[in-house]
């Protein structure tokens, strides 16, 4: 005899089920997209004070025309992996400018031997504990008690190792344009974020995502973009977690920000599908977002996340660039913070996140999806994958003659 399956207990299978038939891995997207170039970000092999940090940042990880780490100097620290190690406070030795001895065995370096801390006053950070434990030490940045961005707390910069002048597109590629300028105009990142148990969200914050164009400092932190010289496509979480893709994009395009799951705000980013997936405390979650730029003139771009190998969301029909001088997808831009403009946005304490397995994969050849012209016809309605909910998990939900909305 059958008997029903309550609808809480049909929702929990549901999930489970979609999680073990939907991930994908790093290598399947890269494959399906034809990313065919790859750029490991390196990490040392014992803990490092924040002195060190920024010297091994600076020399290891392809910054933008060598000028160091834009702010936040003495938030970065090479740490034990939380999962490891429950200690996360942090030690500061005040107003120096070069590094006292590491705490560590490695060699020790001075701040002004890194370009990024060598004109400035700074504190230097030490990781609370040496011990990893076996494991690799991780990246951990601070945001101290009371900052939100105005480069207060967390760090920013911008690395862009993959360039090239003559990239090829690759026969596999999903979705790819033939034609190319032989730079790279799709890559993904991809990378593993800990927030630590307890995790105070208050109303939300930045975290790494994906830039490009000419201009390396514009499309953040109010400074909009007509598609010209740059965008960027960070992630944010809000209150409780809640994720999302912070896009500066253009905006222009008609009906573009009433569509459903895209929040536009006049002065500074457009959240894309906010809610549609939600960070965890207390355990490694891993981020894949792609972006492949649109054919100048047409809104076919594309911004593509996975959380935890599940496709999050899927945006299609986007105005990325208006302008073939904004001709790659350049790098990872790693922005960090509490914030918001205001101190309504402040962490009301010292909290920290933690990353690991930064990973950057890149290909040739901009989107070649139909959409509507850019500056003619509206745009069609985003495609949009929210949490996992495929065409299986329509199945699924039949099955337990559930009814999918």
């Amino acid at each position: 005899m059958l008997h029903a399956i309550p609808t809480s207990s049909a929702i929990i299978l549901v999930s489970t089920l979609l999680t073990y038939t939907s991930a994908v891995s790093t290598q399947d997207v890269a494959s399906q997209y034809g990313l065919t170039a790859s750029y490991n970000f390196t990490f040392p092999d014992e803990t490092l004070n924040s002195a060190d940090a920024n010297t091994w940042i600076d020399g290891q990880w392809s910054l933008y025309n060598k000028k160091g780490v834009d702010w936040g100097n003495s938030d970065i620290v090479f740490s034990p992996d939380p999962s490891t190690s429950t200690s996360t406070l942090v030690r500061r030795q005040e107003s120096s400018t070069s590094s006292s001895k590491s705490s560590t065995k490695t060699k020790t370096s001075s701040a002004a031997s890194s370009s990024s801390t060598a004109s400035t006053t700074t504190s230097v950070a030490y990781p609370a504990s040496t011990n990893l434990d076996g494991e690799a030490p991780v990246l951990r940045i601070e945001y101290p008690q009371g900052s939100y961005s105005k480069k207060t707390g967390g760090t920013q910069f911008y690395a862009d190792p993959l360039m090239s002048t003559d990239a090829k597109v690759a026969s596999s590629s999903s979705g790819s344009n033939t034609t190319t300028t032989g730079q790279y105009e799709r890559m993904m990142l991809s990378y593993d974020v800990w927030f630590p148990s307890g995790y105070a969200w208050n109303q939300g914050g930045k975290l790494p995502g994906l830039r490009g164009g000419p201009d390396p400092k514009g499309c953040s932190g109010g400074n909009q973009t007509d598609g010209t010289t740059c965008f960027s496509t960070r992630l944010m979480w809000r209150p409780n977690g809640a994720g999302e893709v912070y896009a500066y994009i253009p905006t222009s395009q008609k009906n573009f920000c009433s569509q459903s799951q895209v929040t536009c705000n006049s002065d500074y980013g457009t959240s894309l599908a906010r809610g549609s997936f939600s960070f965890v405390t207390g355990q490694w979650q891993t981020i894949q977002l792609l972006v492949i730029l649109n054919e100048v003139g047409t809104a076919n771009g594309i911004v593509e996340l996975w959380y935890n190998g599940v496709q999050a969301l899927s945006f299609q029909n986007l105005v990325i660039r208006t302008s073939t001088n904004l001709n790659s997808v350049g790098g990872l831009f790693f922005s960090s913070f509490f914030g918001g403009d205001d101190s309504s946005w402040a962490t009301p304490t010292d909290q920290f996140v933690y990353f690991k397995n930064i990973q950057l994969y890149a290909g040739a050849g901009a989107s070649n999806v139909t959409g509507d012209k850019a500056t003619v016809s509206s745009a069609t309605p985003v495609q949009v994958i929210l949490g996992g909910w495929t065409i299986l998990g329509s199945v699924v939900l039949a099955l337990f003659g559930l009814s999918v909305l």
